[in-house]
Parts: structure tokens; C-alpha cells; sequence
């Protein structure tokens, strides 16, 4: 069993410190090592997964031997550097960090994931300090819809973004991630942080393979309705494999091309199906279900026979 080193509120509190109040650029393969010529130097002579461009060193040593110190992060060593004790210390080598400090291993953020326990793609069972992940990046969830996640895009550092499965949220850049889970070394509540998540408007973006969000789950509902199974997961608001191969036969079926992404003339097509479905009337009765009384007289068995082919449900009855 893994030791616990924090409770969920407070290895949210302390993302959320580092991401608010510490310089800090993305340096892969970094856990809070401070940007200097030197470590710049052995990073670099290292190059793992050869990262270290001409341009990422650039960028690195426009920012080396700061005043206050400018803290190099990746995003899985984020959370890692903090579980081996990173406080961005300036005072102690790696802001305190001990690499593999408290049989936290050094994985890669897809392989650290697998760490995580009770992993969902269901993000309205999240709670505050779970790992959030998608194919090759890691962040930390930390309550209001919001993460911490150290990434070169946007503000290239440790930030504070929108987990838009739950919703946008103004002010925020986001992403849509795969899953969530909960980190072995940290303490959970059981308390499920209800963020209500944000209505998209079905039709005002392109949905294709991994696409997550409302609109997706009016999409799959739709295609549900019109009789295009889903049967593994439903209408789960999440494009995978089993919500674009029905949608592409439906585009298929409706004369369009069968590309498995839904934009305008697929969004046209759906409203016309739905339309022609409300409209259709109800089929009438089949009167050879009907219940009928067959009075006969003198009538041939042969004859009585081929009555009860026509009529199986009808009563004879003889005079």
C-alpha cells in the first residue's frame, strides 16, 4: 500500500500555489529544477526524446538566472516533483524535490496514469486532487471545473486551465482529457465536486473522433432515436469509435459523405430525420389482429380450415 503524503485539498493547494504564484516554464524531463546555464547544459546534453531543439533551449535561456528564480516543470513531473517534495525552495537543490522519493516511481504521464485508481471518463463523479490525463499529458484537477497542468501552449509554464468536459469556463484556456483518477499517495474525500457542466449548442463545432460534450450526447441520442444502436456505451457524450462508425452510417444512408465527422450538411440531415420521425403517423391498426366472431352454417371443414388461416384469432362458431 502507498504511503499518503497529502490529503486531496492540499496537493490541490499547492498546484494551484505554483501555478499562481512561481515563475515556471515547461523543460521536459524537469521536476523543479531551477533555470540556470548550467542545468539548461545537462539538460540539453541529455535531450531525452530529443526535446531539447535549438528553440526550446532558446527559450529556456531567455529566462535562465532569474530574479526571483524561474522554475522548470514538464507535465507529469509536476506532480511527481511535488510528491518527492518539491516546494520551489530556492534554497534546497530542486526546490527539495528527491527524485523517486516515497516509492513514487518516474514514469511518463501515460504510464503514471495507469497508477491512478478508479479511473472514469465520467467527469461528473470528479473530486478535487484527482489525475487528469489524455494520450501523453497529465494535470491535476483542483476543484470549480479548473486544473493545473504545466504545458508549452498558452502561457508555457504551470497554469491554471478549464477541464471543458465539465465546462468552459471564462477567463481560461481548456482542453477536453480522457479520463481522471485518483492517486494512491493522496487522501480522498468521497465528495464528488458537482460543477455543472456547460451546455454546447449541437452544430456549433465540428464533432469527430474523441470530441467530448453535450453536444456530442445530443448527437448520440439523436442517432439512439433514429435507430443507430449504441449499445456498449450510450450516450455517454464522448465520440469514440462506436459513436463515429454509427455515424457514419447514417451519413451513409442519408446520401452524404461517410467521414465520420459531423459538421452542417450531417447537422442538416439529422434535423431532417428527426423531423420526418415526429411527423410520421401512427401506424393504424392490422385488422388481422382484430378479434372476429364467425358464425357459420353448414360449411365444409376445408373451407373452416382456410378461414382460420385468414383470421387465426377468430371464434367459429357453428349454427
Amino acid at each position: 500500500m502507498a504511503d499518503k503524503l497529502f490529503t486531496a485539498d492540499e496537493i490541490a493547494r499547492i498546484h494551484l500555489r505554483i501555478a499562481r504564484e512561481v515563475p515556471t516554464i515547461y523543460g521536459y524531463a524537469m521536476y523543479g529544477w531551477p533555470i540556470t546555464d548550467t542545468n539548461i547544459a545537462i539538460k540539453a546534453a541529455q535531450n531525452l526524446n530529443g526535446w531539447y531543439t535549438p528553440a526550446h533551449i532558446a527559450a529556456l535561456k531567455a529566462v535562465a538566472n532569474r530574479v526571483p528564480i524561474v522554475w522548470g516543470f514538464d507535465c507529469v513531473n509536476l506532480t511527481k516533483g511535488i510528491l518527492w517534495g518539491c516546494t520551489c525552495d530556492e534554497t534546497k537543490k530542486y526546490g527539495g524535490a528527491v527524485h523517486g522519493a516515497h516509492g513514487v516511481p518516474d514514469y511518463n504521464a501515460n504510464n503514471f496514469f495507469k497508477l491512478c485508481l478508479s479511473q472514469s471518463s465520467d467527469f461528473s463523479k470528479i473530486e478535487v486532487g484527482e489525475g487528469l490525463w489524455v494520450e501523453g499529458h497529465w494535470g491535476l484537477y483542483v476543484g470549480g471545473g479548473l486544473a493545473v497542468e504545466c504545458t508549452g501552449r498558452w502561457k508555457n509554464g504551470v497554469q491554471v486551465t478549464a477541464v471543458h468536459n465539465i465546462g468552459k469556463r471564462s477567463g481560461y484556456e481548456g482542453r477536453y482529457w480522457t479520463k481522471h483518477g485518483k492517486l494512491p499517495w493522496v487522501i480522498y474525500s468521497g465528495q464528488t465536486d458537482n460543477v455543472e457542466p456547460e451546455k454546447i449548442e449541437l452544430g456549433s463545432r465540428i464533432i469527430r473522433k474523441n470530441t467530448q460534450g453535450t453536444d456530442v450526447q445530443e448527437l448520440q441520442q439523436a442517432l439512439i432515436r433514429l435507430g443507430y444502436s449504441l449499445p456498449k456505451y450510450g450516450a455517454d457524450g464522448d465520440a469514440g469509435l462506436e459513436t463515429i462508425t454509427a455515424l457514419k452510417v447514417f451519413q451513409e444512408d442519408n446520401g452524404l459523405e461517410p467521414d465520420g465527422e459531423f459538421g452542417k450538411l450531417s447537422l442538416a440531415a439529422l434535423k431532417a430525420a428527426l423531423a420526418a420521425l415526429d411527423a410520421s403517423p401512427v401506424a393504424p391498426a392490422n385488422p388481422m389482429e382484430k378479434t372476429y366472431t364467425i358464425i357459420i352454417y353448414d360449411v365444409p371443414e376445408a373451407e373452416t380450415a382456410a378461414m382460420l388461416k385468414r383470421w387465426p384469432t377468430a371464434e367459429i362458431l357453428r349454427r
